[in-house]
């Protein structure tokens, strides 16, 4: 994996099969190394992993260190793509700072109105030495990306306005079992499960409420995950799964 440079523009081909359910994916995180030049995060803003939301325009400032000796020349520069790799700059010019051989540290500032259909938006920042056309080592940030019009079902705009308005409530009780935040809020018959730090679907929620039907008592499910698309999935598919066990034990009752 790495970078290659194509007529002064970045294109960034990232691989994050090293990341699995059991290791999630850093917010922030070097990826890769390379020999004679390196490139380190100092500070970002917003911070990685911030939730950006669709159509709101996000300033970002990143400084980085590097250290340069396989050639006396270099540049930094700051690609801004989504998940799946798609540039997100469109036809604004890409940021860049040149540099010389040694070490020190420079700021890269840049600005994107959040796109609809992406789940993330990541800067990569390489540093790319001087007669060199593929790159290791790149700093990667990852933002969230939240659309207002999806997960507004579920009756709250982010996963975090809903866990802050359920605490508010004193007819709703809190538990945790595994990390996980269990809010039951029994008069409306409804559990609401939020996902923790450090699992791959964070943040996220899962709303179960049980209907009355004719057939007997249902359970209508609704989902709202800011992560990545796969692991939303997977968080979908365990419920679902789990959904299934209850409506098992309920029959053999």
């Amino acid at each position: 994996m790495g970078i290659q440079v194509l007529l002064g523009f970045v294109l960034v081909a990232f691989a994050s099969s090293a990341f699995t359910a059991d290791r999630p994916m850093p917010w922030a995180f070097v990826n890769g190394s390379a020999k004679g030049y390196s490139i380190k995060l100092e500070s970002a803003s917003p911070a990685p992993g911030t939730l950006v939301t669709v159509g709101q325009t996000v300033e970002f400032k990143i400084t980085v260190s590097y250290q340069l000796s396989v050639a006396d020349k270099g540049s930094i520069l700051l690609v801004v793509q989504d998940e799946t790799n798609r540039n997100l700059s469109g036809d604004r010019k890409q940021q860049s700072q040149s540099v010389d051989r040694g070490k020190g540290t420079v700021t890269l500032t840049d600005s994107l109105v959040v796109p609809a259909g992406s789940n993330e938006v990541r800067l990569f920042i390489p540093l790319v030495p001087e007669g060199m056309t593929n790159t290791d080592g790149e700093v990667v940030v990852r933002y969230v990306v939240r659309d207002a019009h999806v997960g507004s079902s579920i009756g709250y705009p982010s996963v975090a306005a809903a866990l802050k308005d359920l605490h508010s409530r004193p007819d709703v009780n809190f538990s945790e079992q595994n990390g996980w935040v269990i809010a039951d809020d029994r008069s409306h018959f409804t559990v609401w499960t939020f996902a923790p730090e450090g699992d791959p679907a964070y943040p996220s929620l899962v709303k179960r409420t049980a209907v009355q039907t004719g057939a007997g008592v249902s359970m209508d499910m609704k989902v709202l995950c800011q992560s990545t698309q796969v692991a939303c999935d997977k968080l979908v598919a365990d419920f679902n799964a789990l959904n299934e066990r209850m409506r098992d034990s309920f029959r053999k009752h």
